[in-house]
């Protein structure tokens, strides 16, 4: 379970989400929000990466008061991943490997399953915008994180690795906070929770 309190996000004074009290239940949950809406920045700040006002907590570890703990549980994977151009698709994941202590095992299983093994090791200024989320994705799957946090997962990608994608993830264990401003296809993967992201804050639809 996920608790937010007083939370608020401000650039240069402007004030982009105020959330009074936030809970998000076990599950897969759905932030629903057009683009501007504070979608990809509430799941930024969930994920640590940008500061903010207020409180957030994983099943009663505070993200501000336990910072390293808290983003071990927690990974993230942007709508639109930008990394240098010289690295490779292999740095990367060797990296979120590295920082997840996750074995190499599940790297390898990742890395076959998402259909990468082909091009990972190349620089990923060669990379199609489909090819650099499959890294992306595969990068937040590392360490079985008990919050994934996945920003317009589908975008970018072709229909036949949508669908195998949201097969993918129903089978995961985590609790899967996806960010979209489209409803997600009928199939395996089932949304448990709904939230509208509106008018500067967050709402339980059902």
């Amino acid at each position: 379970m996920l608790e937010v309190s007083s939370f608020q996000k401000s650039y240069h004074e402007h004030l982009i989400l105020d959330v009074p009290q936030l809970t998000i239940p076990k599950g897969v949950s759905w932030f629903e929000g057009v683009n501007g809406s504070g979608k990809s920045t509430f799941f930024k700040a969930v994920a640590g990466i940008i500061p903010f006002e207020g409180e957030i907590a994983l099943k009663g570890l505070s993200l501000k008061q336990n910072t390293v703990e808290f983003r071990r549980k927690v990974n993230y994977s942007y709508a639109e991943p930008r990394y240098p151009a010289f690295l490779s698709g292999k740095e990367i994941i060797d990296y979120h490997q590295k920082v997840y202590q996750s074995d190499g095992s599940e790297v390898k299983i990742l890395i076959e399953s998402f259909g990468v093994e082909k091009y990972y090791e190349t620089p990923i200024g060669n990379y199609s915008s489909g090819m650099l989320k499959k890294i992306s994705l595969i990068s937040a799957l590392i360490g079985k994180p008990d919050l994934l946090l996945l920003d317009e997962p589908l975008t970018t990608i072709d229909a036949a690795f949508q669908n195998y994608l949201l097969a993918f993830l129903a089978e995961q264990e985590c609790n899967i906070l996806i960010a979209s401003h489209h409803s997600l296809p009928a199939g395996p993967l089932r949304v448990s929770h709904h939230f509208l992201v509106d008018k500067m804050t967050i709402k339980q639809v059902s």
